[in-house]
């Protein structure tokens, strides 16, 4: 979904290669000893950060949530918006169909995983909540809301690979919702 980060710490290189497991093959290939190999280190290595694939997909999930609450700008608090509900729903429209392929495939087996494991349910479920809580400090909550749940429904059918849209549909909808966002209050 993300670009490996920068940083060389264990961690980081750890979770990397559990990231891109998990974007070329899913979550049911995502193991300790698979995430080892492609990291480059021991079995061992990988348990002292993470004693089970559960702490190592967990961990993995936690990172993708705080990474696209940065992407999207969410708020983490109940600080007020810097930019505007307007430019915030032009930010998501861009977010959502700009998306690059490793992303939307990382983010699909992502979904599955927190799907298949109960435990993951709630960093995805508390992703969508700040979403939609800082929507609802905007000036029209209600239709705020429904913009960004156009947009998200848009990704989910095409991340569980439910319908594909043509180029020209997407670009429709693209416009449209950002002409839409341009004449709210």
């Amino acid at each position: 979904m993300l670009p490996p980060s920068n940083s060389t710490n264990s961690r980081d290189t750890i979770l990397d290669a559990a990231a891109a497991i998990l974007t070329k093959h899913g979550v049911s290939n995502v193991s300790i000893q698979a995430t080892a190999t492609a990291a480059g280190i021991t079995k061992a290595g990988l348990i002292y950060h993470f004693k089970t694939r559960d702490e190592l997909l967990s961990a993995l999930l936690e990172r993708m949530v705080t990474e696209l609450d940065a992407q999207i700008g969410i708020p983490v608090s109940d600080q007020p918006q810097i930019v505007s509900p307007q430019a915030k729903i032009a930010e998501l429209v861009d977010f959502t169909f700009d998306m690059p392929a490793s992303q939307k495939q990382l983010l699909a087996n992502m979904l599955v995983a927190a799907t298949a494991h109960p435990h993951l349910l709630p960093q995805v479920q508390a992703l969508f909540s700040r979403g939609y809580d800082a929507l609802g400090r905007s000036p029209n909550p209600a239709l705020f809301q429904l913009l960004s749940l156009a947009m998200d429904g848009l990704l989910l059918l095409e991340l569980l690979q439910l319908h594909k849209f043509t180029p020209d549909q997407r670009a429709a909808m693209r416009e449209t919702l950002l002409e839409l966002a341009r004449e709210l209050p």
